[in-house]
């Protein structure tokens, strides 16, 4: 039967979790310090894992740098057909540049980017203001342009493969939709595509040979200075860009991706290709708002410029001990082995945690349910703090002082005549002894302070005994209150014993377990409470110091 009873008894130890249930509070087991120590060591390292910090519990590899280079496409007034055709005079043109990587988040990422460049286009026809106005005069004829340009900016992407799919799909694909703002820096020149002649909105004749400077964006009007409408200025104008784009990304190797992207970027002028739809462009009149306004560019008919880029990329991702998860999903276990965040979401690297089945559980109670155990060894019939398997007189007074081995004996007749002798004792006899409180008090009451009075003398002569304070509470407050309350008690006795002669205080140990160690019932406050309010006093020799286990 009593195996039975404790069968089940360490079942529902086991399965508590899954029941959700709490046993009443005073049939609860008290826990040991070591238990309290590895609970706490456990609270830590759950904290630790809910933080997932990038630098600290996780640390990670957060930057990078990448090169990319490709060819560019722009979208405006002189523009034919798509990305990969071209008009007459157009070219193909290059853009490349670099860019350095910050990764925020494993979903987040920021950069520093840096592009160059040119651009072009053209348009192969005549294209007039307003064919139904009197005074129509000829927008724009058959030219194309070609630009220098400059870019640098700030961008963010954010990773859409692992925010839509989870990091376990496409594990070495990653997409991102990229965004951010900058600054441009561009020269363009526009040219004729072959021989015409023509009219101007003031009834000017003008004419122009095949590949002849028409217009350019960095003379006397712009926003630059040095240079006329016949001839090239000396520096670069200026405007404000929105970048756009889509990249995607092959993990290669632990160093290495690489990639593909196309960006869209949106700019607030029609001055990139230096024509605008619906005016004169061979006036100067008509494309600036006034003759002499440097940012005064008018806003066309037609929208604003655009421009596209398309290009290859490879990343190079910084940090020792770079690594990548295999295609099987394993993480290393080697000491110091650190994956990239851009790649690996944190919460990936902690182990999920154990959850037992009912049956599971059951099989490893069973596996290790310990043989049948003396009833004697966790009681104390006359509650002297001795289990009465090792208690030679189980039927000692109520608040007897006792030994270690539970015999009845007078504390103040054993140590009178050590301290009236003054002279030190060859072997430590194990004493126990307490202190009683008042409720919620942590003050040494008169009739204790002979007590401890002689327990100073004793220990000053007895130099090879220690003693150890042990503080209790009843069961009136909260658990952390108690916890508390005890240690003010066995702090209180060691400061008395410190303060009032003792030669070594290294001798005094203390321990506090508030109400988890009772020795009389809490139910009962004029007996039962008072005895559990008290501080435990154990001399005890040196020799034991190291295999104590408060210690």
């Amino acid at each position: 039967m009593k195996r039975s009873l404790l069968s089940i008894f360490l079942v529902s130890i086991s399965l508590g979790s899954l029941w959700a249930q709490t046993p009443d509070k005073k049939y609860q087991t008290p826990m040991t310090l070591e238990e309290q120590n590895q609970q706490k060591v456990l609270a830590e390292a759950e904290s630790k894992r809910l933080r997932r910090s990038y630098e600290g519990f996780n640390k990670m590899h957060t930057w990078s740098v990448t090169a990319h280079g490709g060819i560019s496409k722009f979208y405006g007034d002189l523009q034919t057909g798509n990305f990969f055709s071209t008009g007459p005079g157009e070219k193909t043109p290059f853009f490349g540049g670099l860019s350095v990587n910050k990764q925020l988040t494993h979903l987040l990422g920021v950069s520093a980017n840096f592009g160059f460049g040119q651009l072009s286009g053209s348009k192969d026809r005549f294209v007039y203001i307003d064919p139904l106005n009197p005074s129509a005069g000829l927008s724009y004829g058959p030219s194309y342009f070609f630009s220098d340009i400059m870019q640098a900016g700030l961008n963010a992407d954010i990773n859409l493969k692992s925010l839509f799919f989870g990091t376990k799909k496409l594990r070495r694909l990653k997409v991102d939709f990229i965004a951010g703002v900058g600054y441009m820096y561009y020269r363009t020149k526009v040219y004729s595509i072959r021989n015409f002649e023509y009219e101007n909105s003031l009834g000017e004749p003008k004419t122009y040979a095949a590949k002849e400077l028409v217009r350019f964006s960095n003379g006397p009007f712009s926003s630059t200075t040095a240079g006329g409408w016949t001839g090239s200025g000396s520096k670069y104008t200026r405007d404000l860009v929105i970048p756009t784009g889509i990249r995607v990304l092959y993990e290669w190797s632990n160093r290495l991706d690489i990639g593909i992207h196309y960006m869209l970027n949106h700019t607030f002028t029609e001055k990139l290709d230096m024509t605008l739809g619906g005016y004169d462009n061979s006036l100067p009149s008509e494309i600036y708002a006034s003759p002499n306004g440097n940012n005064s560019f008018r806003r066309g008919d037609s929208a604003y410029d655009k421009y596209g880029t398309l290009a290859f990329e490879i990343t190079y991702k910084f940090g020792k001990r770079a690594s990548q998860v295999s295609d099987q999903g394993k993480y290393s276990t080697k000491k110091g082995e650190m994956y990239h965040l851009r790649w690996t979401d944190p919460k990936d690297l902690i182990p999920a945690p154990y959850n037992p089945t009912v049956d599971t559980a059951l099989a490893r109670v069973k596996a290790i349910m310990p043989g049948e155990v003396d009833p004697r060894l966790y009681t104390d019939s006359d509650g002297d703090g001795v289990a009465d398997l090792y208690d030679q007189e189980p039927n000692t007074p109520a608040n007897s002082i006792v030994s270690g081995s539970g015999v009845a004996m007078n504390l103040q007749q054993l140590l009178q005549p050590f301290v009236d002798a003054k002279t030190p004792k060859e072997t430590c006899t194990q004493i126990f002894g307490n202190v009683e409180f008042r409720t919620d008090q942590a003050t040494i009451q008169p009739e204790a302070k002979r007590l401890l009075d002689d327990v100073i003398s004793y220990l000053n002569n007895a130099t090879e005994c220690r003693v150890v304070v042990v503080g209790h509470t009843d069961r009136r407050a909260s658990d952390s209150y108690n916890m508390k309350l005890s240690r003010r008690r066995t702090q209180a006795v060691k400061k008395y014993l410190t303060r009032y002669g003792l030669k070594d205080p290294s001798r005094v140990t203390i321990e506090w377990y508030g109400e988890f160690r009772p020795i009389a019932p809490n139910d009962k406050p004029n007996a039962g409470m008072q005895r559990n309010r008290r501080v435990e006093l154990r001399i005890l020799p040196l020799n034991n110091w190291k295999n104590y286990p408060g210690n």
